[in-house]
């Protein structure tokens, strides 16, 4: 079952003995159990009629115990199992018992961020037609995500801003969330969030560190990417995420280079790459004028700069000082007039 049909479902009061959510966006499965709460549960009873166990801590009869408890004063009670990768397999045999003949005043609901198939339990919870994944996000679907979260604040962003959000903050959605709501409070509850607010209100967030470090190299501006790096370097993170965040920018402007010999639009391309339109934009005029030989040399810097911090003793401000003066005399050599 895909997660709009759950919800659907939920709206019409319909529910299921046995529930299982599962995948790698935590804050859609919180919020899937709050939905499935709210149908099951009466706030006024919740104390006596929900029940929450964590598969690393609990013990198996106990979740079923409660499972067969019949609801006090209500007609149906709630029982949640986080993290039920985490339960004991020698649990499996009897969860998968109850699972069969589940008690029909409970709505018992796994949660996993995993499921193997290969293991009993996960393998019965995967075949109940009440199995919903919840993956991340990507592309379009990500940015319909972030304008109805808006929107459902009583509040309006732009195409752009929601591309620039999703650049810096990623697809993790609950930064996103936590983000969005700091923007909506920002704003105010009738304005629009545009990319000018994302700036004013979020300066620091992460495409001002590596992510700037790396358009500023591939500019060839070297006294902002001295800059960059300064202020990264200040953050205490590892340097390998400075250099994942380069190569990352490099590809980027490797793709949309190969993908402007077919002619595509900006918006074609942000769909078949999956890079947001608003990156492909800002990106075009830069990867039409960086000749393939400029990317075979960043990339024979990057592996040196690379080798150089596993592999040598040298200080990490002079590995990246010297990928530095070598990004950016390559790009200013490839820019100036012959």
């Amino acid at each position: 079952m895909e997660p709009r049909e759950l919800e659907r479902r939920l709206k019409r009061q319909e529910l299921s003995p046995v529930i299982f959510l599962w995948g790698e966006e935590s804050l859609l499965i919180d919020e899937a159990i709050q939905h499935i709460e709210a149908a099951v549960v009466d706030p006024v009873d919740r104390e006596f009629n929900r029940d929450l166990f964590y598969g690393d801590e609990a013990e198996v009869q106990s979740i079923i115990i409660a499972a067969q408890t019949l609801p006090w004063s209500a007609s149906k009670r709630l029982v949640v199992v986080r993290r039920a990768e985490t339960l004991p397999r020698a649990a499996d045999a009897q969860l998968i018992a109850y699972c069969k003949q589940p008690s029909p005043s409970t709505c018992l609901v796994f949660t996993a961020q995993r499921a193997e198939a290969s293991r009993p339990l996960c393998a019965a919870l995967l075949k109940t037609p009440w199995a919903v994944r919840f993956r991340r996000l990507q592309g379009r679907e990500l940015n319909m995500w972030v304008e109805q979260r808006v929107r459902s604040r009583e509040c309006q962003i732009t195409p752009e801003a929601i591309a620039a959000l999703v650049e810096a903050i990623g697809n993790d959605l609950r930064p996103l969330a936590s983000e969005i709501e700091k923007l909506v409070t920002y704003v105010g509850g009738t304005s629009v969030i545009d990319v000018a607010c994302l700036a004013a209100l979020t300066p620091d967030i992460r495409e001002t560190t590596a992510f700037e470090l790396a358009r500023f190299l591939t500019m060839g501006d070297v006294v902002e990417a001295l800059r960059a790096w300064q202020k990264f370097a200040g953050s205490g993170e590892y340097p390998g995420l400075a250099l994942g965040a380069i190569l990352h920018h490099v590809r980027q402007l490797w793709r949309i280079k190969l993908a402007q010999r077919s002619g595509k639009t900006p918006e074609r391309m942000a769909s078949e790459l999956n890079i947001p339109v608003y990156t492909i934009r800002r990106l075009n005029a830069q990867a039409a004028a960086i000749d393939h030989a400029r990317f075979r040399e960043w990339l024979d810097a990057l592996l040196e700069a690379d080798h150089t911090l596993k592999r040598s003793g040298l200080p990490t401000q002079s590995v990246f000082e010297r990928l530095i003066l070598r990004f950016c005399s390559q790009a200013k050599a490839a820019q100036t007039p012959t």
